[in-house]
């Protein structure tokens, strides 16, 4: 009933556009129904949000997607959005300035907040000051520790960002003013428990990819195999699942339809090349019905699930619990700039296209659609050709890109390649892809997350390259020239620059590290570092004489680190003796000499804040004894680490050998074949 009057609109539903800035002018208040989770953002999808509004700060809007509201007396029922919602209010409470008028309606002393809980009255305490609040109940505290820790990440990421007051005024501006929500109000007598069901099952509230989709499978309305490319999008947009197991199931698919018949013998297989052909084959034998593809709205809200034949004998299936690195927006737009690049090779006149998930319909309006229109070729013939790289691009993201691997309690990056043996499929780590996962770990946490540009040169590489040898070196010297070299331009323009060059005569540019920076050094040059070391630390540490330290360092990891760490503190104790300058250097000269690069390591922000202004034994001991209970996190550290006094000659020494390292490992990425670590 109530699906049918969604689809077919009888209802007085009213939609707008709306601000946090009108609603706070009407005096709005709103409600989380007992029916919604409290709060489930996680660390990533924040920042994602924070970076986004960060970099659009001086555009004239952002739009950030729509709620669903129900009018009651003085307040709206928070139906559809809540979480966007929560997360702008918890923003505006570490921002205040414009956004405080949003947070909290004060009258007469007494002070109501515009967002309240049905009946979780432990929400309600602790969102009138969360800043102060003590928990007394430890389910509360359970309950409330997504806020709390969101609260957290939020304040991390304007101090290690070095957001300054001027900034962060500006931004709450902008959020309080700019960002843009599409409010739908359904009328109060509409049974609120069992829309929130029907949207939450089958999809009514729409995500822009899966406009998008409809979009696209609109062009191809009437080819033969409309049906079959529905399918294959289905499979590529779901990220946290591999691809052969959402291609199994959104198809129908048995595992014995999508490998070849098995033997004693376990080898590595993949997906067969004639795809297309074996979900044709199946959706024949299911009778489809040319009719079913004249509704746009059965594209989008059909059950995505074919159910395969329970009769057939089959293969068993694991490849453990994964999330993707990136978003499927995020994959689209990677995508759209590799295909946009083929059309410039072949003659046509494209835009370079920035990746920005929140515009990402928008962007395929203006890039996409305008160039199929004015292309000359017909434009089914051009969605399929981009539909066939979709799918492509996610076989080889899937068999070539890290992924985060749950592993117990703890997840870390890894590359898993599928099996087959006599009765089994299985996607498993070989330690051949260590080196080359560790280094796509690095460019992960270097970059920002909202953007990761790299990806774009990689995946077209991955699409004309079907072998995997050569990947790592290639990626290698990509890592080299976007980031090391004196290539103009920001890293949109960059990696456009570099999509299929020849990478060999690259001019390399590590200067930078002689330029006593401090804070100011950029997280990638203490990351790419780390990675150089552990590529050398077998012919490294035997030199250096550390080879105690050879497990430790062949159990290295990279880790979310973004704070810059000086080893003689800018702020010493009286007593201490390790320091990098002297009273006779000027002020200039001291500050020079504290802020090189030889003097600085990069650490996780709680470990920063543990060092503190401590002397360099007490650092020292501090480190080692951890190193001894965990994973080393910073090999640069443990190399500091190793000598027992640290002084001026000493820092010149270690960045000396820091940047010969450097300058090593680049020329001989740039004259290396396949023979790699």
């Amino acid at each position: 009933m109530i699906l049918s009057q969604i689809e077919n609109k009888p209802l007085d539903i009213k939609s707008e556009l709306v601000t946090l800035q009108s609603y706070t002018e009407r005096n709005s208040f709103f409600n989380i129904p007992i029916y919604q989770r409290l709060y489930v953002w996680n660390e990533v999808q924040i920042n994602t949000l924070l970076w986004d509004l960060h970099n659009a700060i001086n555009e004239k809007s952002y739009y950030l997607g729509g709620i669903m509201l129900s009018k009651n007396t003085d307040n709206y029922d928070l139906i559809d959005g809540q979480q966007r919602f929560t997360t702008l209010w918890l923003i505006g409470y570490v921002l205040k300035n414009a956004l405080s008028d949003f947070l909290y309606f004060i009258e007469n002393k007494e002070k109501r907040g515009r967002i309240t809980f049905s009946i979780r009255d432990f929400a309600n305490e602790y969102f009138q000051n969360p800043s102060q609040q003590v928990f007394s109940d430890k389910d509360a505290e359970q309950e409330l520790q997504p806020v709390t820790e969101a609260l957290k990440t939020i304040t991390r990421f304007f101090e290690e960002n070095n957001i300054s007051e001027e900034e962060k005024e500006k931004l709450s501006e902008f959020i309080f003013k700019k960002v843009q929500l599409i409010a739908t109000t359904i009328p109060p007598s509409t049974d609120e428990n069992r829309l929130f069901e029907v949207m939450n099952n089958r999809g009514v509230q729409l995500q822009h990819h899966e406009i998008l989709k409809g979009e696209l499978l609109n062009e191809i309305k009437f080819d033969e195999d409309y049906f079959v490319y529905a399918k294959l999008w289905e499979a590529c947009s779901l990220m946290d699942e591999y691809i052969e197991k959402n291609i199994k199931e959104v198809a129908g698919l048995s595992w014995k339809e999508l490998t070849f018949s098995s033997d004693e013998e376990e080898r590595e297989v993949g997906l067969p090349t004639d795809i297309k052909s074996i979900i044709r084959t199946k959706l024949s034998s299911k009778n489809r019905n040319d009719a079913d593809r004249s509704s746009l709205l059965k594209i989008l809200t059909e059950n995505k699930w074919e159910e395969p034949d329970e009769n057939e004998e089959d293969y068993g299936y694991d490849s453990g619990q994964i999330r993707s690195i990136i978003s499927f927006p995020m994959f689209l737009l990677h995508c759209l700039r590799v295909f946009l690049f083929k059309k410039q090779k072949e003659g046509f006149k494209v835009n370079n296209i920035e990746i920005k998930e929140k515009k990402m319909l928008q962007i395929f309006h203006e890039s996409f659609f305008q160039f199929i229109k004015s292309s000359g070729i017909p434009r089914a013939e051009l969605v399929k050709e981009f539909l066939d790289l979709l799918w492509l691009a996610r076989v080889q993201f899937d068999k070539q890109v890290i992924k985060w691997v749950q592993n117990e309690d703890t997840e870390r990056h890894s590359i898993k390649r599928l099996y087959l043996n006599k009765d089994a499929l299985q996607r498993r780590e070989l330690d051949t892809n260590e080196g080359f996962a560790l280094l796509q770990s690095m460019l992960y946490h270097s970059q920002q997350i909202v953007t990761h540009y790299w990806l774009t040169p990689f995946l077209y590489h991955l699409t004309q390259n079907n072998g995997t040898k050569a990947n790592y070196n290639y990626l290698r010297k990509l890592d080299n020239a976007m980031f090391c070299s004196n290539i103009q331009g920001d890293l949109r323009e960059r990696s456009w620059e570099l999509i299929g060059k020849d990478l060999n005569n690259i001019e390399y540019d590590i200067n930078v590290l002689d330029k006593h920076k401090g804070t100011g050094y950029w997280s990638y040059w203490f990351y790419k570092l780390d990675f150089i070391l552990w590529y050398y630390r077998t012919n490294f540490l035997l030199f250096e004489g550390f080879l105690d330290q050879q497990d430790q360092w062949n159990e290295y990891r990279m880790t979310a680190k973004n704070s810059v760490e000086h080893i003689s503190p800018q702020n010493p104790k009286d007593y201490d003796d390790n320091l990098v300058w002297n009273e006779k250097d000027s002020v200039e000269n001291k500050n020079r000499k504290i802020n090189d690069f030889g003097n600085l390591v990069l650490l996780a922000k709680n470990i920063n804040s543990e060092y503190s202004n401590k002397i360099f034994t007490v650092k020292k001991s501090e480190f080692e004894a951890k190193s001894k209970s965990k994973r080393i996190d910073s090999l640069k550290s443990a190399l500091i680490f190793e000598h027992r006094i640290w002084s001026w000659e000493k820092c010149q020494a270690h960045r000396e050998k820091m940047k010969d390292l450097f300058n090593k490992y680049l020329l001989e990425t740039r004259s290396s074949n396949n023979n790699l670590n």
